[in-house]
């Protein structure tokens, strides 16, 4: 099965922690999280459910006195199934940054930010910490309205400095950063479709 027993390769190739900061409400400068990019038929081999839903809620949990961090609670209204089995109709995914109970804000370069009214398909890999997008924001593909209404998809990389192998077997720097161009949904839709087909 997709996705089973499968480490969160993609999303922690590297979350250097430097690029992990708590900041105050008046956040200094950007950093970047470095992850291995992947494509649509990788994210679906490494997904266990890949799924079009709506956040519905948000809340932010601080943990640190338990020794934890700070956490956002996403609630998905799960709207179709693309892959996976057992798939609840509500899943809540729990995403590292948030407010704290005392005004710090814990914030993650490339975590997904989202907001209630959101819509995208996500492609959800099974963590210590649940179901999770990812490659963080590259397992997120933002669903918007486009010419004569026809639904397409984006996915911001803002947050993210990507990586790939080269043909030596060395990492190079993949230069592509912030909102992409997009696709129709119904193309995202074949190329899930055409990567669960292939092994």
């Amino acid at each position: 099965m997709a996705g089973t027993n499968r480490p969160l390769k993609t999303s922690l190739i590297a979350i250097a922690l430097g690029a992990i900061g708590l900041v105050g409400a008046a956040s200094s400068g950007a950093r970047a999280a470095t992850v291995l990019k992947i494509d649509v038929a990788e994210a679906t081999h490494l997904s266990e459910w890949v799924v079009r839903a709506r956040v519905t809620a948000l809340r932010s949990v601080d943990r640190r006195a338990q020794g934890d961090a700070i956490y956002t609670e996403v609630t998905l209204a799960i709207e179709r199934v693309y892959q996976g089995e057992g798939v609840p109709a509500t899943h809540v995914m729990h995403l590292m940054g948030g407010l704290g109970d005392d005004g710090l804000a814990l914030t993650v370069p490339g975590m997904p930010r989202l907001t209630v009214g959101d819509e995208a398909v996500f492609f959800l890999e099974r963590t210590g910490q649940g179901h999770v997008p990812c490659g963080l924001e590259q397992g997120v593909w933002r669903i918007a309205r486009g010419p004569f209404g026809l639904p397409i998809v984006y996915r911001n990389l803002a947050g993210l400095s990507l990586m790939a192998k080269t043909p030596s077997g060395q990492l190079a720097p993949v230069h592509e950063q912030g909102p992409l161009p997009g696709k129709l949904l119904a193309e995202l839709e074949r190329e899930i479709a055409q990567a669960r087909r292939t092994p």
